[in-house]
């Protein structure tokens, strides 16, 4: 089904279309390479994960980076970035 007012990202003389918001800033701000480097960095995290003690600790770090993600998304929601 084709969305009826898509969103889209323009660099340069590229135009790409943005499945949703957050795709939206994804794109504009070329996250990728960053979204794909932290996701290979939880993955190596997790695989170290071999005891509870562990998982406290891998649990404990990952609390702490979304937690600070989520306050960045805040912030920029109520100064309008």
């Amino acid at each position: 089904m084709k969305n009826k007012n898509p969103l889209y990202v323009v660099k340069g003389q590229n135009v790409q279309e943005a499945k949703n918001l957050l795709d939206l800033v994804v794109k504009k701000f070329n996250l990728e390479p960053v979204i794909e480097i932290v996701t290979n960095i939880m993955k190596l995290m997790l695989a170290q994960v071999t005891s509870y003690p562990m998982f406290v600790a891998v649990k404990n770090w990952l609390d702490q980076i979304l937690t600070k993600i989520f306050g960045i998304v805040t912030t920029m929601r109520l100064t309008g970035a």
